[in-house]
Formats: C-alpha cells, sequence, structure tokens
C-alpha cells in the first residue's frame, strides 16, 4: 500500500487544541472573500496547510462544523479567509462582536517546511479561498526566490491587501484593477509557466491550493518541468479527523496499478500531486449499479 506519510518528511504531528474563540471582525479582503478574526480562549499551534473545524459555540451551533485553512495565528488570535457559499458561511458573517465560537485544530498533514525541499525555491500558487495556507508558508518561511501566484476572476475578486510584491495577480477578465497593481490576463497556471522567473533549468518545488481545474493543470506544469509537487484539496469535512469518510479523493494504490479512498481531513489535505488519482476525482468513489430496463 502506498505510505502518503512520505509526502510530508519533515512533519512532526502537533497536538490537536480543543477550545473556545470570541468573534472579532470580518473583514471584507475581496468582492468574495471575507477575513474572519477571532481572539483565541488559548494558543493553537499549526503548521502552513493544517486546517481548524469551527463553529458556533452553544445553541447557535451547526450541526457539523466547517473545515477552514488556517491564514495566521498568533497565541491570542486566529484568522481565516472564506467565502459565503451556504448556510455554514453565511452564519459566520453574521457574527456579532464577541460572539464564541468553538476551534478544534490543527488538523491534517500541512506542506512541507523549508528544511524539507532540499534547498530549491517554492513556487505556490494559489486560487480563491485557497490563498490561506500558502500565503501563511510564504510569511513564515519565504526565502529569496521563493515565488507566489494568485489567481482571481477579476480585479474585484482579488484581496490585494494580503498579497505583497512577492506575489504575481492573474485574472480572467482585466477589470477593476487598483492603480499601481499589474494583473496578468489568463489562467494562473499559464502565467506562473511562462513567468521569466521560471524559465531555465532550476529544480523547484510547487505548492498550490484552489479549486480542482486548477490543481490539475498546476500537477501537469509541473510534471512537465519535473518539479516536485504538493497539493492541498478543499473537500467537504464533516468531522475533520477521519470517521465520516465524507471527504475522501481517490489516490494511487498497489504500487500505481489501482487507486484506492484516502480521507482527505487526515491522509491530506495536502498530498503529492503524483498520489492523486486525478481521472478519478469527482467520480462516484464505487461503481454505480445499471439499471435495465
Amino acid at each position: 500500500m502506498l505510505r502518503l506519510e512520505a509526502a510530508v518528511p519533515e512533519f512532526s504531528p502537533v497536538p490537536t487544541v480543543s477550545t473556545t474563540a470570541a468573534f472579532l471582525a470580518n473583514v471584507r479582503e475581496s468582492a468574495g472573500l471575507i477575513r474572519l478574526d477571532v481572539s483565541l480562549a488559548r494558543p493553537v499551534p499549526f503548521a502552513a496547510g493544517q486546517f481548524a473545524m469551527v463553529n458556533l459555540a452553544g445553541e447557535h451551533s451547526l450541526v457539523f462544523s466547517r473545515p477552514f485553512s488556517i491564514l495566521s495565528a498568533t497565541e491570542e488570535r486566529m484568522s481565516f479567509l472564506y467565502r459565503v457559499v451556504g448556510r455554514g458561511t453565511a452564519a459566520l458573517a453574521g457574527l456579532r462582536a464577541g460572539q464564541e465560537l468553538t476551534i478544534l485544530g490543527p488538523l491534517g498533514r500541512p506542506f512541507p517546511g523549508p528544511g524539507a525541499v532540499g534547498g530549491k525555491p517554492v513556487v505556490l500558487i494559489a486560487g480563491g479561498v485557497g490563498l490561506p495556507p500558502l500565503h501563511n508558508w510564504l510569511t513564515r518561511h519565504g526565502r529569496p526566490g521563493d515565488l507566489g501566484f494568485f489567481g482571481g476572476r477579476d480585479g474585484q475578486d482579488i484581496p490585494w491587501q494580503l498579497l505583497d510584491e512577492r506575489w504575481q495577480i492573474s485574472v480572467d477578465e482585466r477589470t477593476d484593477i487598483p492603480a499601481g497593481r499589474e494583473a496578468w490576463p489568463g489562467r494562473v497556471a499559464d502565467f506562473a509557466a511562462r513567468h521569466a522567473a521560471l524559465q531555465g533549468a532550476q529544480p523547484r518545488v510547487v505548492f498550490s491550493c484552489g479549486p480542482i481545474p486548477m490543481l490539475k493543470a498546476v500537477a501537469e506544469l509541473a510534471a512537465a518541468r519535473g518539479w516536485a509537487c504538493h497539493v492541498s484539496l478543499e473537500e467537504h469535512m464533516g468531522c475533520g479527523y477521519g470517521a465520516c469518510k465524507g471527504c475522501v479523493v481517490p489516490v494511487v494504490d498497489d504500487g500505481g496499478a489501482g487507486w484506492r479512498n484516502a480521507t482527505c481531513c487526515v491522509e491530506g489535505p495536502v498530498f503529492s500531486a503524483d498520489e492523486i488519482r486525478w481521472d478519478r476525482y469527482g467520480k462516484p468513489a464505487v461503481p454505480l449499479p445499471t439499471i435495465e430496463g
């Protein structure tokens, strides 16, 4: 059986903490992206790429907590980035000052740390709510030569205040670009492939998080260049610790000849890109029966 542990050779598990937090603010970072800031009752140490399960406390709690990659944290505060897409995120958007939440984290396997990339420059490619783990990695570990790329629909979709000079921006539609900022028109994976800094024979390592079509394109780019690639998968997670099996993803198995379902919350969310069976991603976990007549 494939040993997914090898995907993050430097990772030493950090104890999971169950704690409470008080709502501080929802800050609009772009037309669709909101930064959630909370005050922690106790510190939650984590590695870049890990996530937390967040819920409202008390009588307002949701049936299932919601998983969020951690954007940043100190001993007293933690921040997440989200988009309102359903009942749970709508509840977060409507929080009042001081309202209590529950936090369970850190959970999952993170991106490799700087000591696990062999001194190679890291290329970070993000889209949408896939920004937090990569933003955190670059903030904590970024070195000269590491370079970030972020893709959005248009200028209103870009969290400009979070992206400094280390980040290159691409947009599907080149509209609403702030004065003094630049954005390349097109897909972010194509932008990275053509960027002058990434040409030549320099070995690199790619980290990516975002929509599945983007991750597939990034994995293909890395494979074509012979670069190692690690992707963080965004899946629906009901529990965060592998019990509900609601977040399974297809990974190679049996020496590459077969495949199996891996729990994204425990064996991921970060995987080596060549571990993912991209041809099966999004398909039923088991063959559906054929109904005749």
